[in-house]
């Protein structure tokens, strides 16, 4: 019998636009049609379908052992603050099983809605953990950076997050402008890059340096191994090696860009491990290290202990865990069985 302390944690997730369709719905399409598909369904979410979806994938993602779920919620003019409102409901609701965080996110970018600078301030007052950019939404990328922290000055936030060279283009690398303005303003430990396909792309030479810069920085790193459906995967080896911090997540659920996903965040972790070749005794147990990671604030790390959920399995070996992915055999209360 092995035993997870305090459950599994999924640091990405979008959980106000999951199960927008089922899996027999699907529709293989370029991205830019897959995106504007979301936005007119967006204008057409009311807070109750938000939270249905939310209530849905969070029941997915508990029944495996989660206990901890860092979401982005898109902020713009098509769905206004309804997904922020939404989810903070979902989130006292769902407290005694799950600790929710939530991030305020630039889905859209400010080229296309300039007025989501005034959306993202009302959001803020509302008591959101953290604000999310998208280096790949406007043209100017650099600038797109500097409004989100510029915004974030403006409060005490735990994270400033940014969905970061998701196209995996060399040509599109601001990860080392990221860094270096990170670096600058002395956000240490407060800012996650997430995706960073470019880096995998991009010359060797080029990746160290700026892997160098990143971890100087004291940002964190969080991959989502589902997106190696469209692009490659970050280095994840190279940055742990260097000393970044690795998170996971599971993304996008059951929507216009992944009509797939369990919520089970050892799956998440197995496919990592195949791709990327996590096989040694070392680099499993590394894998699961990061997959089980308490958040550093103090007070999240304490609403996730008081959770109770110490997750059994009955396996031999740790390694077990991502070789199998077993069902739960038990947990310290009786909700997942």
């Amino acid at each position: 019998m092995k035993t997870i302390q305090s459950g599994w944690k999924n640091y990405h997730a979008h959980l106000d636009k999951g199960f927008l369709i089922p899996p027999n719905r699907y529709e293989d399409a370029p991205a830019p049609v897959r995106a504007e598909w979301t936005r007119d369904a967006k204008v057409m979410m009311t807070k109750q379908d938000i939270k249905r979806a939310a209530s849905q994938a969070l029941e997915k993602m508990t029944v495996h052992g989660t206990t901890y779920v860092r979401t982005h919620v898109d902020v713009d003019p098509l769905v206004e603050l309804r997904g922020i409102e939404a989810m903070l409901e979902i989130k006292q609701e769902w407290k005694d099983r799950v600790v929710l965080d939530i991030v305020a996110f630039n889905q859209e970018g400010f080229d296309r809605f300039p007025e989501t600078t005034v959306l993202l301030e009302e959001a803020l007052k509302l008591g959101v953990n953290g604000i999310g950019g998208h280096t790949s939404m406007d043209k100017d990328a650099k600038a797109h950076i500097h409004n989100i922290f510029a915004l974030a000055e403006k409060k005490n936030l735990d994270w400033i997050e940014f969905h970061t060279d998701e196209t995996g283009n060399p040509q599109d690398f601001n990860l080392p402008y990221l860094a270096d303005i990170t670096n600058r303003l002395g956000y240490k430990q407060k800012v996650t890059a997430i995706h960073c396909c470019s880096l995998a792309n991009v010359e060797d030479e080029l990746a160290e340096r700026t892997i160098e810069k990143v971890a100087h920085a004291g940002m964190t790193v969080t991959t989502c191994p589902t997106a190696i459906a469209t692009r490659n995967l970050t280095r994840v080896k190279d940055l742990a090696k260097a000393g970044v911090p690795i998170q996971l997540g599971s993304d996008n659920l059951r929507d216009y860009f992944n009509p797939l996903g369990s919520g089970n965040m050892l799956q998440y972790g197995q496919l990592l491990a195949y791709v990327q070749r996590f096989y040694e005794k070392e680099e499993l147990e590394q894998l699961l290290s990061w997959l089980s990671a308490t958040p550093l604030n103090q007070q999240v790390a304490i609403a996730i202990e008081k959770l109770n959920r110490n997750v059994d399995y009955e396996v031999d070996r740790l390694s077990d865990l991502l070789a199998d992915v077993p069902v739960i055999a038990s947990t310290e209360k009786t909700i997942y069985s």
